[in-house]
């Protein structure tokens, strides 16, 4: 596959820069503990809410691009250069792990990987819980902004004003796009006339790919589209992007979403 790679990928590929994600929305301080515990050998950690989001404002989202030179500098004190070859692992839910796929994509990187099944993949034999040391990098971030769709374009969209070959695709669950339950955002419903896609769908118990064309079905004439995605924050969104990409068809990211599109209290939520 083209961004999913297994251990075997992982062993025979040395040069990659291994990057940790794990993360819990509900325990900030999970991914720390979990890396102090026990890690991949020679990979570097990477908090979701310090290092792949800025702090939360009135508007932009829950989880908005950090300052790029912030970021930039991050990933350079961890390795990362131009030309570098990058895996991803998370819990394996593919949320913390997609959105630094995507956000390295976005800000130039070519080979960019997520593990497939993420930490619990890994065998004893790979683990460490020692303190990792990283030669410096020189990355210059080049963010590529034809990747992102702005609130402006997702307003008119919800305002009716829609493309005829154009879909805003929520990957929330469907729970949460039918306004049933809202665990995080004041307001509970989706945006309207989205389309919903649930991003876990697309993978197996193991949390493993399912085979193309299921995952082609999920998505069924909507890939005939332009499609923008969105979800609560721009974390599970950017898990739909990447399966996308698998399947070989670019699409564009609302970074702030629904969270983003709720803070304006004068916006219409729709519910079923």
């Amino acid at each position: 596959m083209k961004n999913f790679k297994d251990r075997q990928f992982l062993l025979e590929n040395p040069d990659l820069v291994r990057i940790d994600v794990r993360y819990d929305m509900h325990r900030p301080e999970y991914g720390p503990e979990a890396y102090a515990l026990c890690h991949l050998k020679n990979a570097a950690f990477l908090h979701m809410d310090r290092d792949l989001a800025a702090p939360a404002k009135a508007h932009g989202g829950r989880h908005p691009l950090p300052d790029l030179h912030m970021i930039q500098e991050k990933l350079r004190s961890i390795g990362l250069s131009d030309h570098s070859r990058v895996i991803i692992y998370d819990d394996g839910d593919n949320n913390a792990a997609g959105r630094l796929w995507w956000m390295l994509k976005y800000y130039g990187l070519q080979d960019v990987y997520v593990l497939e099944g993420g930490f619990s993949a890994l065998l004893e034999e790979d683990l460490t819980s020692a303190q990792s040391e990283f030669s410096r990098g020189d990355i210059t971030l080049n963010p590529q902004e034809t990747m992102t769709a702005s609130y402006e374009e997702v307003l008119a969209y919800a305002q009716g004003d829609i493309p005829q070959d154009q879909v805003l695709i929520d990957s929330r669950s469907a729970e949460r796009w039918r306004g049933e339950v809202e665990p995080v955002d004041p307001v509970a419903g989706h945006i309207p006339h989205t389309r919903n896609v649930f991003f876990r769908q697309h993978f197996d118990g193991q949390n493993r790919l399912l085979p193309l064309e299921q995952v082609k079905s999920h998505f069924g004439d909507l890939l005939e589209k332009e499609i923008i995605l969105h979800c609560g924050s721009g974390v599970t969104a950017c898990t739909n992007t990447m399966v996308l990409d698998e399947l070989g068809k670019p699409s564009r990211l609302y970074v702030g979403s629904y969270s983003d599109y709720v803070s304006y209290p004068e916006n219409t939520v729709v519910k079923e």
